[in-house]
């Protein structure tokens, strides 16, 4: 089940799937108890490796802007001539080997199926290497022995514990926050909100200003400065191609929106600011692998409600097959704005650079 299917469930229960989903929430949370114990007492070994990693996380189910913080993270590392390799589990990918994307022995037109939507988006946007196994240690040795590293980034790596870490960053989202407080599936919580106090930096995602409250609420579960940042805007990209277009592209026109990711919402806000007239959206599961029939789909669709031209997300991108001449499709990109506490985020990422070159 994801988000949406949790949260449907979790809303309005009646009495007797109250109790079912608090039942299964208290063996959930028995559960990763009882894994991240086996890691501090030793049973299960967590090993460091030689360069400084950066993990970002969260502690509810998706949603919560890790991707791109973690591509804004890797960015201006690759500006500054940092070398860094990108470490993910590859979310709904097939099979479970070790796969790389970029470099001399990865590849370099991915399939979101066999690496995983989140990995390709990662990889095209940032053109680092991305490497991608269920044990991001063993993907981490495994690119040591590839290529020089300063750095490694993880994405979604707060509950990974075969791999230590140096700075554990973890996102929230402004928009479901802290849900009700509850374990899934009773709640959209991955862990509880006590588990902030492991946090090195918290980043509030998804915000149009700073709410001070919030703030002081996370501060009650943990001593991490809390940041904050909301999405920009940046333009377009047609199709495949990599070359952005400014946003009054869609001017004069009419689009359909459509994506398969876990808060539709967000993009929906994002896609109904941009130039033209945004007449539907259309939502699809999360990680959703479209195929021809769909496209036939939302081209009908267009063609019934006199849309030009359909919108989509960078990630959903990576997982459109194409369309035929007869429509365009866009997708929107937008990158994080911070609104508090850059040059925190910043200043904790270099400072481990420093210590590595000491």
């Amino acid at each position: 089940m994801d988000r949406r299917g949790i949260e449907k469930y979790a809303q309005n229960p009646g009495p007797v799937v109250a109790i079912l989903l608090t039942v299964l929430s208290h063996l959930f949370g028995a559960v990763i108890t009882l894994n991240r114990l086996l890691f501090s007492v030793g049973i299960r070994r967590s090993r460091s490796v030689g360069p400084p990693v950066v993990s970002v996380g969260n502690i509810a189910v998706g949603g919560g802007g890790k991707t791109p913080i973690v591509m804004w993270i890797a960015g201006i590392l690759k500006d500054r001539g940092i070398k860094v390799t990108v470490l993910s589990r590859g979310y709904g990918r097939k099979g479970s080997s070790t796969r790389i994307l970029g470099g001399l022995k990865g590849q370099n037109d991915p399939d979101p199926e066999q690496y995983g939507d989140e990995p390709c988006l990662i990889f095209k946007r940032t053109g680092l290497p991305v490497y991608i196994s269920a044990n991001r240690y063993d993907a981490a040795e495994t690119a040591q022995g590839d290529r020089e590293v300063d750095i490694f980034i993880m994405d979604d790596g707060f509950q990974h514990y075969p791999l230590k870490r140096n700075l554990d960053i973890v996102t929230l989202d402004n928009r479901r926050r802290l849900g009700n407080g509850k374990l899934i599936p009773a709640g959209i919580l991955r862990e509880s909100a006590g588990r902030l106090a492991d946090a090195d930096l918290v980043i509030v995602t998804k915000a149009a200003n700073v709410d001070d409250a919030f703030s002081d609420h996370i501060s009650a579960f943990t001593d991490a400065p809390v940041c904050w940042t909301d999405y920009r805007t940046t333009g377009l990209v047609r199709g495949t191609s990599e070359t952005l277009l400014p946003t009054d592209q869609l001017a004069g026109c009419r689009f359909i929106a459509f994506s398969g990711i876990a808060d539709p919402a967000s993009f929906e806000n994002l896609a109904g600011n941009l130039p033209g007239e945004m007449i539907e959206s259309v939502r699809f599961s999360d990680h959703h692998i479209y195929n021809l029939i769909d496209v036939k789909e939302l081209e009908r669709l267009a063609g019934s409600l006199g849309a030009t031209a359909l919108v989509t997300t960078e990630k959903d991108m990576v997982r459109w097959p194409g369309q035929d001449p007869g429509i365009e499709c866009y997708a929107l990109i937008a990158d994080p704005v911070f609104l508090e506490g850059k040059e925190i985020v910043l200043g904790e990422i270099f400072s481990l650079l420093e210590k590595e070159f000491d």
